[in-house]
């Protein structure tokens, strides 16, 4: 198409328009305002439209989550059953025949001939995500316990070391259990001692292990480092030791005797001057202090039972105590300084001479 004939059909709609804008004009806005009409009469702008947006993603969400928890469901029971592998049983007979039967055989392990255990009542524990089970049919779910609780009670009358021994004894077993309370009434000298230990445990119903129980020889074999600390009894009462003093013949005299002097306590004496031969093996580090007068150390005599306090300078042996640092006690000795941890003899030395 020329130019001219372009520009002739340009002018011939320009007249068109120019001579019927007004009809134009007024079918456009008639488009217009039945457009809007059917928009609005479909809601689309109202707070219909709004609400079912809401509702859709609402949907939305619940499905996404159901779709989570459908995977995630393997790694939830896992975790479930590794629960499930600690405890006891499944239900509250099973539970409490084991209970019985485990807490027996640690006594009978350990030798303790005075002892019984019992069992109270199990309690359900209600679970803490009631407002996940708003449904009517998720009330069974709302109402079922997560899990159980059932409590113990072990009497046992021995040694120190036999009744400490039984505590790390149950603690190292590998079931789930809570030690709520331990005490300890010795006789009268302090040889015996009577043990409450109260224990609870869980289990939840339904499920049971899907391995058996083995106890780790390694959290057992532990317990030796504490043999020492096992092996002191503080609340023996020592026996009170008799001085004799030899009598030799003497020439008459007109100075009458002088008595003896008496024998100085164990626990106000001074430390034994150094001597190669002194017992440093029956002499146990108890406790180390910062206290308000400066550090101090704390021995224990294991055969009598006495107790002595250190001071910076106060010498024990060719020992000399100095300082304190964490759980140790250091001290100088003739081939140099050394620290003896708390529960360790003072021969058990660190650095310095053995």
């Amino acid at each position: 198409m020329s130019a001219a004939a372009r520009a002739d059909r340009v002018q011939a709609v320009r007249r068109f328009v120019a001579r019927r804008w007004l009809a134009l004009s007024v079918a456009a806005g008639a488009l217009a305002v039945g457009a809007v009409g059917y928009l609005m009469g479909e809601g689309r702008f109202g707070a219909e439209r709004e609400a079912a947006l809401k509702e859709i993603d609402t949907y939305v969400a619940v499905l996404t989550k159901a779709r989570s928890d459908r995977e995630n469901r393997p790694k939830m029971d896992a975790r479930l059953q590794a629960v499930a592998d600690r405890t006891l049983g499944s239900s509250v007979e099973s539970v409490d025949s084991e209970f019985r039967r485990r807490l027996n055989r640690m006594c009978e392990e350990l030798g303790l001939s005075e002892f019984s255990v019992t069992t109270g009542v199990s309690m359900g524990r209600a679970t803490p995500a009631k407002r996940e089970f708003s449904r009517p049919s998720e009330r069974s779910l709302r109402d079922e316990p997560d899990f159980f609780e059932v409590q113990g009670t072990v009497s046992a009358s021995g040694g120190v070391d036999q009744l400490l021994g039984l505590v790390f004894r149950v603690d190292a077993d590998p079931w789930l259990k809570r030690m709520e309370s331990i005490r300890l009434d010795p006789n009268t000298d302090g040889t015996k001692v009577r043990m409450t230990l109260k224990v609870s445990t869980l289990f939840m119903p339904g499920r049971n292990a899907s391995k058996p129980l083995v106890l780790d020889p390694k959290a057992l074999a532990a317990a030796n480092r504490y043999s020492v600390l096992f092996a002191a009894n503080p609340f023996r009462i020592p026996e009170a030791q008799v001085v004799t003093v030899p009598t030799a013949p003497v020439a008459p005299s007109s100075t009458p005797p002088q008595p003896p002097a008496a024998a100085p306590s164990a626990n106000t004496a001074a430390p034994p001057a150094p001597n190669p031969g002194f017992p440093y093996g029956e002499w146990l580090v108890t406790g180390v202090i910062e206290g308000p007068a400066g550090p101090e150390a704390w021995l224990r005599h294991v055969p009598t039972g006495s107790q002595l306090t250190l001071t910076p300078g106060v010498a024990v042996g060719e020992l000399v105590f100095r300082s304190v640092r964490y759980d140790f006690a250091e001290f100088d000795a003739p081939a140099g300084s050394c620290r003896i941890q708390i529960g360790n003899n003072l021969t058990q030395r660190i650095g310095g001479a053995g």
